[in-house]
């Protein structure tokens, strides 16, 4: 049963695992007799020596929305000045990534809708996160991992990197590899 969630882990957050992007999200389906808190809480005991964090942002019924995250990559990310007043702007409590990640949690929760700052905290570019939110995620100008509305140049090199670690992790992990060593210490 683990090795699906493994899958999961390798080929949703290949990029988050070698340390090139802040963060990562999948949906994952549990299993008759699979508990969805006890992975979680078993992987992110594994993964913190590596400085990641595993958590699920949005329980449902038979699964939920797993958030795979660097926090030291997510606060630095958020003390940029753009970045924090956008976040600002939003009402998310700025300076903490970890309370960042706990209002995200919240507003998965508590709300409806998707809260679509989410970008943010998956490494995606600032301008393409407002454009996406300003333009009800119409009028963009490629469409990747996510919808670019600013610099499509920089969007396809991210995508092509992106797609790059998911197939080297991927070959890696069924090679062998265990995904702790595939994971990059912070």
């Amino acid at each position: 049963m683990q090795n699906r969630f493994e899958r999961c882990l390798i080929e949703q957050c290949a990029p988050t695992l070698a340390g090139i992007k802040p963060g990562s999200l999948f949906n994952y389906t549990a299993e008759i007799g699979e508990d969805i808190h006890e992975l979680i809480l078993g992987w992110n005991k594994t993964l913190e020596v590596k400085g990641l964090s595993v958590c699920l942002i949005k329980e449902r019924s038979c699964g939920g929305l797993v958030y795979v995250y660097r926090s030291a990559m997510l606060s630095k990310l958020m003390s940029n000045k753009d970045v924090g007043c956008f976040l600002g702007n939003r009402r998310f409590p700025c300076g903490d990534a970890e309370v960042c990640v706990e209002e995200l949690r919240r507003r998965f929760r508590d709300e409806d809708g998707f809260p679509h700052e989410i970008g943010i905290f998956l490494g995606y570019p600032l301008q393409d996160v407002r454009g996406f939110i300003e333009n009800k995620g119409d009028n963009f100008s490629l469409c990747g991992m996510w919808k670019v509305y600013d610099d499509k140049t920089l969007a396809e090199k991210l995508f092509a990197q992106y797609k790059k670690c998911k197939n080297i992790y991927t070959a890696m992990y069924e090679n062998g590899r265990d995904i702790v060593k595939l994971a990059v210490s912070a």
